[in-house]
């Protein structure tokens, strides 16, 4: 079945109603020299910038960037091939700040993914509807966020499912969230590629279609 997002007014806003995308700044990490993204205080002066200059506290973006960043971790330079091109949004906040369903589903799976620079602590969601089936990873999320759920667990329009994390949380990253679409998920729990090789460019752009409509 081909894939389409489920219209806006199905959608409760990702940040909740009082943090909408219209007042977000759209984030570049490739307008940052490459020298300063190799640094925790770098990468944080790149987006608290861009942030700053939109007049906004929500930074996004990043769907398909092709990002010189990965190039600092070897959890994507280990294989054959660099890993260089991200294939979700980010939504770039402070650690704390609340993260709601944008709609019904339940609980796929849920992993604290403890290597340098990978999600941290990610939950991954199965939502459903008008006949449409898509499986959201949430990733960068405060490990606290793990406790009390279950596979299987049902998640309700509007609720609230999570939180940014800090640094000892999220992987070694910026504050921010990891919003990732995926059709086919395979046998992936807790888990799923969050950056792409050019040579398998195809098929995940395919099965991780572009987030943005979610974004209210």
């Amino acid at each position: 079945m081909a894939y389409h997002p489920p219209s806006s007014d199905l959608l409760f806003p990702l940040l909740g109603i009082d943090e909408r995308k219209a007042g977000w700044a759209s984030i570049d990490l490739n307008a940052c020299p490459d020298d300063d993204l190799i640094t925790h205080r770098g990468l944080a002066h790149c987006v608290d910038s861009q942030i700053s200059i939109a007049d906004a506290s929500i930074g996004y973006g990043g769907y398909l960037e092709k990002r010189s960043i990965y190039r600092r971790s070897n959890h994507f330079t280990s294989g054959e091939e660099l890993r260089e091109i991200h294939l979700g949004c980010d939504i770039w906040g402070s650690a704390g700040q609340a993260i709601f369903s944008p709609l019904e589903g339940y609980i796929h799976s849920f992993a604290f993914n403890d290597k340098p620079f990978d999600y941290g602590a990610t939950i991954i969601v199965k939502h459903i509807w008008e006949g449409q089936v898509c499986f959201a990873l949430y990733g960068h999320l405060q490990k606290s966020d793990l406790e009390g759920i279950e596979a299987g667990g049902p998640v309700e329009k509007g609720q609230k499912l999570c939180h940014m994390g800090d640094l000892q949380d999220n992987g070694g990253w910026v504050p921010h969230l990891h919003f990732q679409l995926i059709r086919d998920i395979r046998d992936y729990k807790g888990d799923y590629p969050g950056v792409a090789a050019q040579s398998q460019l195809g098929y995940f752009k395919e099965n991780c279609p572009d987030p943005s409509p979610w974004l209210l």
